[in-house]
């Protein structure tokens, strides 16, 4: 599976002392991906070239674009995503609307403070405390391995056994294909926590309180904007999840010690 995520590249290396040779390295696919919401261009994304149908489904359901249930059919040709809703007159209220960029650029402070007073993660889930180191068993892909140019995300039970596990070349777009793949497995989210590679600014803890997902851990440190919206949301947030420690931002009470 890694070899569909990666290309052969031409190199020069430089050592310190000056010897050169010619290499062959491997580095993560990108390419784009236009997402059309009933037969309109919504936007246009950059990301690993698998789990489409996932990263469109995870997109406009973290974005606050429309709800699980409303979906009715999703077909992918090639690059292309056309995603039907039940009610196709109904309007979209959305900022990103008909416009094309690169995955994240929606994330404008402006956008954080709004959504961040909105979301509430409505879910009683506790989870374990070694449920949630467990999750350092999935923080690494054999993509990221070969490339170091990946992120992942995955979610991960009360039990701390994986459900979910997705690679992208971008750190939204694979907590948008994990809530995808969420959506097309079955998976209850409100007893699921996300793990993630990525920094956790606001944005990217508003786009899983919008799935209801309860607690976000990160091995990464996420921002004071992220702490702030996790703690309005009603999500624990995580961060520098390690073998021999975590530190806990917000509603820590999710983790039963």
């Amino acid at each position: 599976m890694p070899e569909k995520y990666t290309t052969s590249y031409p190199a020069k290396r430089i050592r310190s002392d000056g010897r050169a040779e010619d290499v062959k390295v491997l580095l993560a696919k990108e390419c784009p991906v236009k997402l059309f919401l009933n037969g309109k261009l919504f936007t246009k994304l950059f990301a690993s070239p698998l789990e489409l149908k996932e990263l469109a489904i995870g997109h406009l359901i973290t974005e606050g674009v429309i709800s699980f249930r409303e979906i009715e059919n999703v077909e992918v040709e090639g690059g292309t995503v056309h995603v039907r809703t039940q009610s196709e007159s109904r309007k979209i209220h959305t900022e990103d609307t008909g416009k094309i960029g690169r995955a994240g650029k929606a994330g404008k402070a402006e956008k954080e403070e709004k959504t961040s007073r909105e979301i509430f993660v409505d879910s009683e889930s506790v989870f374990d405390l070694q449920a949630v180191f467990a999750g350092i068993e999935y923080l690494e892909s054999d993509t990221y391995k070969l490339t170091r140019g990946t992120h992942l995300a995955a979610l991960i039970d009360r039990n701390g056994k994986l459900a979910v596990q997705i690679v992208d070349v971008g750190r939204h777009n694979a907590v948008d294909k994990a809530v995808g793949a969420a959506f097309l497995k079955g998976v209850d989210l409100s007893q699921h926590y996300m793990l993630s590679t990525g920094r956790q600014p606001a944005y990217m803890v508003t786009k899983a309180a919008r799935a209801g997902i309860p607690l976000i851990a990160t091995k990464s440190m996420p921002f004071d904007s992220g702490v702030e919206a996790a703690k309005k949301a009603n999500v624990c947030l995580i961060g520098q999840l390690r073998k021999e420690s975590m530190l806990i931002f917000a509603n820590e009470w999710r983790v039963k010690l």
